[in-house]
């Protein structure tokens, strides 16, 4: 079969961290057998060589507005132009779509916008600032009408995304499934084998892989990392424009010495954060404007191999405690401080369940069931 993958981030060359989780469901799906084609928003940077093996058709897209630390902060801070690639997708997609024979959107909007003319099973994946989006703007219930009407299946990242989709459409209940989204298995194969051959280290490594925007708390890890011993550090995997405050906030706390602010990393450079690392902390919050995480890729990567995890239980990250997750309150940097030197000695097997085959065929049972073979 022939499956149509609609979705605004897809990696721009192989090892991007940029819509990994996308090309980790495209590579799922290529694994049972099926031809997979992409539709993606397209960037100054893209390797033409990686999107031809991949099968990515890109569509312009205005500078600033992927790529860049998120769509719904872009649009917050008022890079234009949204509407007009919504418009180029849709195009793309119907061209393409009649030889498709099931379709995912990754995010409602716009990916699901374009989707909705397709023909098959159709798949439509919120993964967390597209629901507030949309919510927001009044967009909402009407974008989940046009679904129902279409006939799609409904997979949230977290539950209280899928609450939300269920509060602005009820009938939206027998077709939504909470589903975070996979981690590939080779990644948890190296960074496993990585792990149980390090070395000692002097230092406890506390890692944070991140956007920086305020969602993501990262002052919160800062804070927390003034209240720890002089042996902990931080390392901050991620960019965005919190980065001058951030850094500012470092200085100021006292612990500029202690964070090694490593920027924008590829794949193979983010698992070596994840090989080095004593905890993971993922300390998001909920904003002023009322949004909250979906379920971060960095934590389930950390989960899926092994990493002690520590969390704020907002959103999606709320669930992770039954995966082995330590969770505090949110804006708490003294019970996140706690929580990181707790788990920093306690190990954690790697979560098989987090990984890819469990994910799609999980998905799949949802979604492409009437058309598989």
């Amino acid at each position: 079969m022939r499956v149509g993958i609609v979705t605004t981030s897809y990696p721009r060359w192989r090892g991007d961290a940029a819509g990994s989780f996308v090309a980790g469901h495209a590579a799922y799906l290529r694994g049972t057998g099926a031809t997979v084609e992409i539709v993606a928003a397209g960037a100054p940077d893209v390797d033409p060589a990686w999107d031809a093996a991949e099968g990515v058709r890109r569509i312009a897209a205005p500078p600033g507005l992927f790529y860049a630390g998120g769509a719904p902060e872009a649009i917050g801070r008022g890079v234009g132009g949204a509407a007009g690639f919504a418009a180029r997708l849709g195009a793309a997609v119907v061209a393409r779509a009649p030889r498709w024979d099931a379709v995912a959107a990754h995010w409602l909007a716009p990916s699901s916008w374009a989707a909705v003319p397709t023909r098959g099973p159709l798949l439509a994946i919120a993964h967390g600032g597209d629901v507030h989006l949309l919510a927001a703007r009044g967009l909402l219930r009407s974008t989940l009408r046009a679904l129902a009407v279409r006939g799609a299946r409904l997979a949230c990242v977290a539950a209280p995304l899928r609450d939300a989709v269920i509060a602005a459409r009820p009938a939206a209940a027998a077709s939504t499934i909470v589903q975070p989204m996979g981690v590939d298995d080779a990644t948890i194969a190296a960074v496993v084998a990585a792990r149980a051959v390090r070395p000692a280290q002097p230092h406890v490594t506390i890692a944070v892989l991140a956007r920086l925007v305020p969602i993501k708390g990262v002052d919160v890890a800062l804070w927390a990392l003034a209240s720890l011993p002089p042996r902990f550090r931080m390392v901050v995997a991620g960019d965005g424009p919190e980065r001058a405050r951030l850094t500012t906030l470092a200085r100021e706390l006292g612990v500029e010495d202690r964070v090694a602010w490593r920027g924008w990393l590829d794949a193979p450079a983010r698992d070596r954060v994840l090989v080095d690392a004593d905890v993971v902390a993922v300390p998001s919050i909920v904003t002023p404007d009322g949004r909250h995480e979906g379920t971060p890729l960095a934590a389930l990567e950390a989960l899926a191999c092994g990493v002690p995890v520590v969390a704020t239980a907002t959103g999606g990250l709320a669930a992770l405690a039954t995966c082995g997750a330590q969770l505090v309150g949110p804006r708490d940097p003294r019970a996140l401080a706690a929580a990181i030197a707790r788990a920093a000695t306690m190990p954690l097997a790697p979560v098989s369940a987090l990984a890819w085959p469990a994910v799609g065929a999980r998905l799949d049972e949802h979604w492409r069931r009437q058309v598989r073979s």
